[in-house]
């Protein structure tokens, strides 16, 4: 046959000693690498221990018969994507059936028509092919899923992985929730550790923040040293992207007050936050070059989520938000309003709110009468 392949190993294991010398020689034109075992127990040695890309294999063999190796072949994860071909003299229905449930690939009878054969080892080899590549593939998307899940919520990767529209990635203008969080008067904190602590005490405080945040179905889309942007409806927004945030922001401050109940002794002072949360239209996607691209979200509200941010401290707050976010909650959440002659880089006046926490059946949506002036 003038036909060749690439260039693989096989294994013959056959007790007729004709039928492996003709089956030797095949596999030599066609270029393999050829090994052979008279007997069962020889050809799973060689099997196990050489791994060869395609085994030939008899039904019925001396010590152990072609079935029992076929199991057990099959049971080793290093040998899935070995091409096994059973061999028989014995045409009846069962044998076929029997060898086929024990996942061999493919079953010819004795004598080898070697024609035949080379045509369904050419497909088995591009099925073969086939499986790695998607299996590659597969691979990597895990790989990316599992580089997404550090910044988005389950729900969220899920839906960036099965979306066909390329916009949500690549930008697209959309109505979401900016939180942005931050560790007051960190850098005197800083001042005070040695490097290791400090990085100690950001994952400590950081891996709390962020599962919250990605447990109210929010983003982690930037750390800034000693602070977090996350977003709320990006890339996918919804009518709970407000109250998500608002929520998640709670959730912040409480455990934010359990850990200075139970901080390391390293750290003398207790460890005080700023929330600053906005509504509004922000381009969401991906900014860069085709050296670095990074996700990442635009617009107004995101700069003033930090300006909030930094106003928590002068009120004496640990969560401000603006109108449109408090308008989206305000059946169900406590705020007092606050008023402040002006925000840094904003020519025009916003609406401020401190969240003071969610109502019950027993309190009023009503915001508290008493303001904060600063």
């Amino acid at each position: 046959m003038s036909e060749t392949y690439e260039k693989e190993t096989v294994l013959i294991v056959e007790d007729d000693e004709i039928q492996r010398i003709i089956l030797i020689e095949f596999f030599k034109t066609l270029g393999y690498e050829v090994d052979y075992a008279a007997d069962g127990q020889q050809g799973l040695e060689k099997a196990l221990s050489n791994k060869p890309d395609i085994i030939l294999l008899d039904v019925y063999l001396p010590i152990k018969d072609g079935l029992e190796i076929l199991e057990e072949i099959r049971d080793n994860p290093e040998m899935s994507y070995t091409i096994i071909v059973m061999m028989s003299a014995d045409s009846s229905e069962d044998t076929t059936i029997l060898g086929l449930m024990k996942q061999a690939d493919e079953f010819v009878y004795k004598p080898v028509r070697t024609t035949e054969l080379a045509l369904k080892l050419r497909q088995l080899v591009d099925r073969k092919n086939n499986r790695l590549a998607l299996d590659e593939m597969n691979k990597k998307l895990r790989a990316e899923k599992e580089i997404l899940s550090h910044y988005f919520s389950d729900d969220v990767v899920a839906k960036i992985v099965e979306n066909k529209d390329e916009n949500k990635m690549s930008g697209e203008n959309l109505v979401a929730s900016i939180l942005f969080f931050d560790i007051r008067n960190f850098t005197s904190i800083s001042e005070n550790l040695k490097p290791n602590l400090v990085a100690d005490l950001l994952n400590l405080i950081f891996t709390d923040v962020m599962d919250l945040i990605l447990s109210h179905d929010g983003s982690v889309n930037k750390l800034i040293g000693d602070a977090i942007l996350a977003t709320f409806g990006c890339p996918f927004n919804s009518d709970k992207d407000a109250l998500n945030a608002v929520k998640c922001a709670l959730s912040i401050a409480s455990t934010i007050e359990f850990f200075n109940k139970v901080k390391p002794s390293y750290l003398d002072n207790e460890i005080k936050i700023g929330i600053g949360i906005t509504t509004g239209e922000v381009f969401a996607g991906n900014i860069g070059s085709y050296r670095r691209m990074e996700y990442t979200v635009i617009g107004d509200i995101v700069n003033t989520a930090s300006r909030l941010q930094n106003l928590t401290k002068k009120a004496g707050v640990n969560i401000l938000i603006d109108g449109n976010t408090r308008n989206a909650v305000k059946d169900i959440t406590r705020c007092r309003k606050v008023i402040v002659k002006g925000i840094r880089g904003k020519q025009q006046e916003i609406e401020i709110y401190s969240l003071d926490g969610l109502v019950d059946d027993s309190q009023s949506t009503k915001d508290i009468d008493d303001l904060t002036y600063f």
